[in-house]
């Protein structure tokens, strides 16, 4: 009964977000729409003690600090080289294994609990993408680690192991999280806005 209610005035919340979203969009970082870049002051926050940097004309302060040196110095090296490995030969990999194994694939509804809510957290994560290309590796990913996890117990439960005990307070997105989220093409609101 409970969950034919929320089938039934789910529609009904949709349309007032996505009406709400036309009159007053979510909060998004703003730098980014008058420039490539902007005055920022780093510091620390005094919560956390985590390194952020305020920037601005921006409403929130930016968690962390992406130093630009590192970034597209050795990291950007670094990350090349793993994105060409990983998008090239290993996503090769996956599509084969993906495209072999697809009659071996459990569905979602007949896998282990903690396989099944990794496929629908990665699900959401598939839908909240904009970019296509970004999409479809994500759709690849979610294949392929259920169809690992659901076969491979040992490494299932060392899944499970690290996964419950991470605190989840500590990984929750922040209102700045957001707010900068949203300016790299994600929708962080996709359960409750149609854009």
């Amino acid at each position: 009964m409970e969950m034919s209610l929320n089938i039934m005035f789910k529609p009904f919340v949709k349309l007032f977000f996505n009406t709400w979203y036309k009159v007053r969009p979510p909060e998004s970082v703003q730098y980014w729409k008058f420039g490539d870049y902007a005055r920022a002051k780093v510091g620390t926050d005094e919560k956390t003690g985590a390194i952020e940097m305020d920037i601005e004309n921006e409403k929130y302060a930016y968690p962390g600090f992406p130093r630009g040196p590192v970034l597209l110095g050795p990291l950007a090296k670094l990350k090349h080289k793993m994105k060409n490995v990983m998008f090239n030969q290993v996503f090769a990999e996956m599509e084969k294994m993906a495209a072999e194994s697809k009659y071996d694939m459990i569905p979602p509804e007949k896998m282990n609990v903690a396989v099944r809510e990794l496929n629908r957290v990665l699900q959401q994560l598939e839908d909240a993408e904009v970019v296509d290309d970004m999409k479809k590796r994500i759709t690849l990913i979610r294949k392929v680690m259920t169809f690992f996890l659901q076969e491979d117990d040992a490494y299932r439960m060392r899944m499970q192991w690290v996964m419950e005990r991470l605190d989840k307070k500590k990984m929750k997105l922040t209102k700045a999280d957001k707010y900068y989220f949203r300016g790299k093409y994600f929708k962080v609101d996709h359960d409750k806005f149609d854009y």
